[in-house]
């Protein structure tokens, strides 16, 4: 996986991926909705981190998904 590519919500925070402007640093996932590139679910843990497996799954309270 291309690290400098990546999406997920850890590597937005991780490397400040977004759009700065006169009000600091947006991180992408305030104007992008993030979704495993996999199976294209949000709650997805992969989404999440790119570390985590793909669940194909989009229930929520999966562990390591920032959706709980």
């Amino acid at each position: 996986m291309d690290l400098k590519k990546c999406e997920c919500h850890r590597c937005i925070q991780e490397h400040k991926i977004g759009m700065e402007g006169p009000f600091g640093w947006v991180p992408l996932s305030s104007t992008k909705m993030i979704l495993c590139p996999v199976c294209g679910c949000k709650r997805c843990p992969h989404a999440s981190d790119h570390n985590l497996a793909c669940t194909g799954s989009n229930e929520s309270g999966q562990p390591g998904s920032v959706y709980q």
